[in-house]
């Protein structure tokens, strides 16, 4: 599977124009053409922006987020699904922080939370038996990720 087809493929299908972007070695953004505006973030045309650490075997989704006229249409667990599907075949796991008022979409997702950061999120992951291992790979990765921003 080539992740990256397949996100193309979900905004290409919805027309959602986007603009791959990669950021350093591991980092990759999708930007569209709309700027988005939502509550607790800074205006943008980020719709995803991804992580990916071999050495940890590990993803991290930095941000989902479709443009507000396509909303609702199944298009973000669209790009969730293809995500699972990629660490599935890797045995990789996904990490994210959730904000709570998504948290249940996560859990929909099969996502599970296995730790409360002190800024305010919820740190949930997919594609591990423990949440032991969501916090070893997050613990691992964190200074990893922040170093670069």
């Amino acid at each position: 599977m080539n992740i990256f087809e397949e996100f193309q493929r979900v905004f290409e299908t919805h027309g959602i124009p986007y603009h791959p972007e990669k950021k350093g070695e591991y980092r990759y953004l999708y930007r569209t053409d709309e700027e988005m505006r939502d509550a607790g973030m800074t205006a943008d045309n980020i719709m995803l922006d991804l992580f990916f650490d071999n050495k940890n075997e590990a993803m991290f989704l930095g941000m989902i987020r479709i443009p507000h006229k396509h909303r609702g249409k199944n298009i973000g667990a669209n790009l969730v699904r293809i995500m699972k599907e990629y660490a599935k075949e890797r045995h990789w796991v996904i990490i994210l922080e959730s904000a709570p008022e998504n948290l249940l979409f996560w859990q929909k997702m099969h996502f599970s939370s296995f730790m409360y950061e002190t800024y305010g999120f919820w740190m949930m992951g997919y594609g591990a038996k423990s949440k032991l291992v969501f916090k070893v790979k997050w613990t691992q990765m964190k200074k990893h990720l922040y170093a670069k921003a």
